[in-house]
Parts: C-alpha cells; sequence; structure tokens
C-alpha cells in the first residue's frame, strides 16, 4: 500500500513538472514559422539561392507589408525582399515600456532597447549584446540619440558618447551634454589635410577659410559667396611675391592682382604678431623697410578687404 501512494505521488509529480515546464517556459523552446494562409499576405517569405566559387548557398529573404485595407479588402504587397529584413512603410520601435502593461523591464543592454551591431556572434555568446550600439537615452542625459559600446567581453562596463545627438540638437563626442553644436571632450580636433581648416563667417556675412601656414599662423581666405565646393584651398601665394628673399633692409612687393585698386599690406612675426601695417595705393609694386626687423621668418599679407594672399620671407 505504501510503495503505491508513493509511486502515486512520484507520478504526479513528475506530471506537474512536465505540465510546468512545457507551459511557462514554452516561449524558449523557439520555433520556425512556415508562411501559410493569410501570412503571406503580411509578409513574404523569398528564399534566394546563390552560387560562389562552385558552392550553392542558400538563405531567406523576409518582407513585410505596410498596411491592409480593410474597406476594399485588399493586402499590401509587400514586394521581392532584397535585403534580409524589409519593412514596407513600417518602423522598428525600440522603447523601454508599454504603459497597457505591468510587466518587469528585462533588458541588461539599454533600458530604451537598442540596435546593436558586431562582426560576430560565436557559440559562446561571447558578444550577444554587440560591440556598438545606438539607442535613445535618458538615463545619461537630458535625452539624445547615444552610440556607445555595449557591456560585452571587450569592456567591463558600458561606454557612453562616442558620438552623442541630443534633442536639441547639439553634438557631443565623450559628453552627454555637449553645449555648443559640436563639442569634444578630453580629446583633439586633427586636421589633417592642409587644404582644409576651420570656417568661419564674419560680421558682414563673408565666410572665411583658416589655414595654417608652415610657421603655425593662421592665415583666412575669402570663400566667395560661400560655397564649400571646391577640392582645393584657393592657391596662396598665387600672384603676390617678395624680393629679395632673404632680404636685409628693403624688401620690394609685387601685388599682382592686388594692383588695380587699394590693399593693405601687413608684416606678421612667425608667432602671429603683426608688426607692420602699410595702406597701399593702386600700384604694381611697392616696397617696405625690414631694417629694424629681427633675423627670422615673417609674413607678407596683403587683402583688399574680399581677397587675401600670404607670403613667407626671411631677414637677414
Amino acid at each position: 500500500m505504501k510503495s503505491f501512494r508513493f509511486s502515486f505521488k512520484v507520478t504526479v509529480a513528475l506530471i506537474a513538472i512536465s505540465l510546468f515546464y512545457n507551459t511557462s517556459f514554452a516561449q524558449l523552446n523557439g520555433f520556425v514559422l512556415t508562411p501559410s494562409g493569410t501570412t503571406t499576405e503580411f509578409m513574404k517569405f523569398v528564399p534566394k539561392q546563390y552560387t560562389y566559387n562552385g558552392i550553392n548557398y542558400a538563405t531567406g529573404y523576409v518582407s513585410l507589408s505596410a498596411y491592409f485595407n480593410i474597406e476594399n479588402q485588399l493586402y499590401n504587397d509587400p514586394g521581392i525582399p532584397v535585403q534580409k529584413l524589409q519593412l514596407r512603410g513600417g518602423n522598428i520601435l525600440l522603447y523601454r515600456n508599454n504603459n497597457l502593461s505591468t510587466s518587469p523591464d528585462i533588458n541588461p543592454t539599454s533600458r530604451n532597447g537598442a540596435i546593436l551591431f558586431s562582426d560576430n556572434v560565436t557559440e559562446a555568446l561571447d558578444y550577444i549584446h554587440g560591440k556598438w550600439g545606438i539607442e535613445y537615452d535618458d538615463m545619461y542625459s537630458n535625452g539624445g540619440l547615444n552610440f556607445f559600446k555595449p557591456k560585452s567581453s571587450l569592456t567591463d562596463t558600458r561606454i557612453n558618447f562616442n558620438l552623442f545627438l541630443a534633442n536639441n540638437g547639439n553634438i557631443g563626442i565623450g559628453t552627454g551634454e555637449p553645449k555648443a553644436k559640436l563639442q569634444v571632450t578630453e580629446g583633439d580636433i586633427f586636421i589633417e589635410n592642409i587644404d582644409r581648416g576651420i570656417i568661419m563667417k564674419s560680421p558682414d556675412g563673408k565666410c572665411w577659410r583658416g589655414t595654417l601656414s608652415n610657421q603655425g599662423q593662421l592665415i583666412f581666405t575669402e570663400l566667395p559667396e560661400c560655397i564649400i565646393t571646391d577640392n582645393k584651398q584657393p592657391e596662396i601665394n598665387s600672384t603676390v611675391s617678395v624680393y629679395p628673399n632673404p632680404g636685409n633692409d628693403k624688401l620690394n612687393i609685387s601685388l599682382g592682382k592686388f594692383s588695380s585698386g587699394k590693399s593693405e599690406i601687413k608684416v606678421i612675426s612667425a608667432s602671429g604678431l603683426i608688426l607692420m601695417t602699410v595702406q597701399q595705393p593702386a600700384a604694381k609694386t611697392t616696397d617696405i623697410n625690414i631694417g629694424n626687423l629681427e633675423t627670422g621668418t615673417y609674413i607678407v599679407q596683403v587683402t583688399n578687404g574680399k581677397e587675401m594672399e600670404s607670403v613667407k620671407f626671411i631677414k637677414q
């Protein structure tokens, strides 16, 4: 009798366990969706076959339709997909929670949801959160689009704000609270191309590109009508020339295209100090006295208010 009771209890327990796992955790087992019936109208599954280096491959592409018209009972054709997942007239929405649900938030990567990127995901799940992520963040900032590195085998903690686009349009690099249209925190801005520089607009509405000379002097050249389409900075020193160079007492200046009207000539030191300013009337050439200058390298800068050219000379 005792043996029967024990066997009965064990059987009931096993049935209960079986029912528990088959119901409560059925969603963990995964499933394969085979398009059939009306599902083909909302979703189009297209198998693709490719041959590469003599080897045949097969994969599947999925396209989702935009809508179903209830009045005329017509489906919107999802079309033939050209990517692994294609949406026609739809969106992918990542969000933190649903106000209609009391289900807990379970997302260790991003509380608002993220799009994650990685070159691979191994069987050991080394990069289940990816190596890069894009999310809408309002947890570590006042709100904006955050390009971040998720916590993975590469990093012990998530690294935020590698690039951040705030709600107000400001862009931050290394910060989630950019105080300007572009703010770089704990870093440098490196301009390697010598034909590129910093473009600023003067109070009169003109645009100027500033590039560095070999002496570290910032030299500005006007961009006509603020058009930034040229592949190369306008040639500096294309018409203005000086001689003799090196010189001792007198420096002759050929004004080139500035000879037809009034211009201004400046002598600038290698450190950027303006040592001399001369108002020049229309003339093809002129000369200035450099006898009082110390030995070294200097810059002659000629401008007519619209254009500017510079040339380097050496005082012996």
